[in-house]
């Protein structure tokens, strides 16, 4: 057997490095799966708690199981059944929900104390064959499902509770209007600059228009879910029987203690004049208004000053505000949605809004209503000058990390169940995600390379070897 030169051993030798560094790259991009629906595995613990979990299973958030103080649901799988996230849709928010865990002898692996989000994903353990919920004031749950190990499909998203601290703050009168008159104000701070936005919804008359605005933030890039509070969603044309049906002591009170609980640099919300005249877009506008100096009033509403203390926002802007009026760009493109402008995006988000198509068909970009148009009502950091930044004078204060969340069980469950069930701590990354830019990048330069290089190698122990019967004719 002839043997191939020191030149030619090393090249190949190079080649055969390049693509066994690709190889796990490669490997990761194969081995992504998506988690499967393993709820019909499932059944309810009791026979008596069928119906009720019949309800859970209907796929409409509108219909709910109830539950009182005393009662709990449960649902049991078999060990085929590999349960390794729960997803829960609330169809209102209990103040704290008891959720155990146990195995397939009813042994308690774990007991959590949370606080629920409408769409909240919860991670399970390897070992549980049982999942009880329960809560002292009483619960209403919509939807239960349960998947296996994997990404979750499209349209289960892993919503991260409310921020502690955010950037910005939009307060938004019903579902839709942050998208139809702020425009691109969510996807270019959310998405595309990574900042840390806080949506809150005034008034909310529908379940599923809950799903809805979910969908739209997720979109938009939104990843910590928004408050909605609980105002009545009454039609009015005066700011009179707005404040009349909300309250407005009420009503300011509860934005001055969000204010003070979110710690926003920056306030965006609605026209005084309510865009078209909607009597809750002008008493949200109104409300905040008169909140913006009372949250940082120590003697103002003292029962949210005694739980978050008292808090100063460097800017408020109102949609369509005559004075001090900046005109924002929603249109250039955006990176992070690959080149989509953030009106694009925006319009993307609301059309996901599927019941209020028929009063709005697009975000509007131009016009009377244009969302490209905000004044700056109240600032501490001066005049705008640019005119073109809700953050101008104010640094970016925390950039957020883009990569979407994964379910994970509290640390107090993980270290509960350690103690109790002597397991080792749980592997918990429902989601396995997919290649990004970067990796793409390295993958096909690295098996570029390789190929170059084993090409380059072949054709030499070709021409060695047609050389040698050259030589030897």
């Amino acid at each position: 057997m002839k043997r191939v030169g020191t030149t030619l051993q090393t090249i190949v030798l190079i080649g055969v490095a390049a693509l066994l560094l690709a190889t796990p790259i490669v490997s990761f991009a194969q081995t992504k799966q998506e988690a499967k629906d393993v709820t019909g595995l499932s059944q309810a613990t009791l026979p008596e708690d069928d119906r009720a979990v019949r309800r859970t299973r209907d796929n409409n958030v509108n219909t709910y199981a109830e539950y009182g103080a005393e009662e709990t649901f449960s649902l049991i799988w078999p060990m085929e059944a590999g349960v390794r996230v729960a997803y829960v849709k609330w169809n209102t928010l209990s103040d704290r929900v008891i959720l155990v865990q146990s195995d397939e002898n009813g042994n308690e692996l774990s007991r959590e104390t949370i606080e629920p989000i409408f769409n909240d994903c919860y991670a399970i353990l390897p070992n549980a064959r049982t999942l009880t919920l329960s809560c002292e004031s009483g619960m209403r749950i919509s939807e239960v499902t349960l998947f296996s190990e994997g990404a979750l499909p499209e349209g289960v998203y892993d919503w991260q509770p409310p921020y502690e601290k955010a950037d910005l703050l939009v307060v938004s009168a019903h579902c839709d209007d942050e998208l139809i008159f702020f425009g691109g104000t969510i996807p270019y701070y959310a998405g595309e600059r990574k900042l840390a936005v806080q949506v809150v919804y005034m008034a909310n008359a529908d379940r599923a228009r809950v799903d809805e605005a979910l969908n739209g933030l997720w979109h938009a890039g939104v990843r910590h879910s928004p408050v909605f509070l609980s105002f009545k969603d009454v039609y009015t044309e005066t700011l009179r029987l707005a404040l009349i049906n909300w309250g407005e002591e009420e009503t300011t009170g509860k934005l001055a203690g969000l204010i003070r609980r979110f710690q926003p640099d920056v306030i965006v919300s609605h026209d005084l004049e309510g865009e078209y005249g909607h009597g809750a877009h002008r008493a949200t506008a109104y409300c905040l208004l008169q909140a913006v100096p009372l949250a940082a009033d120590s003697a103002a509403f003292p029962d949210s000053e005694a739980q978050y203390g008292t808090w100063q926002a460097k800017k408020l802007y109102l949609h369509l505000y005559p004075e001090n009026q900046i005109t924002m760009n929603w249109n250039s493109p955006l990176e992070a949605f690959g080149g989509k402008t953030a009106l694009e995006v925006a319009n993307e988000a609301y059309h996901m809004h599927v019941s209020q198509l028929e009063y709005h068909k697009n975000v509007y970009g131009t016009g009377p209503y244009s969302s490209l148009l905000f004044g700056l009502v109240d600032s501490v950091v001066g005049q705008d000058s640019a005119k073109d930044d809700f953050f101008e004078h104010i640094p970016q204060s925390q950039p957020l990390d883009a990569a979407i969340p994964t379910a994970t069980p509290s640390p107090a469950a993980t270290a509960e169940a350690e103690t109790q069930a002597e397991m080792p701590e749980p592997t918990s990354t429902p989601r396995v995600p997919m290649l990004n830019r970067e990796q793409t990048q390295q993958l096909r330069g690295i098996t570029s390379i390789a190929f170059l290089v084993l090409g380059a190698g072949a054709a030499i122990a070709i021409k060695k070897q047609r050389d040698r019967k050259t030589n030897h004719k």
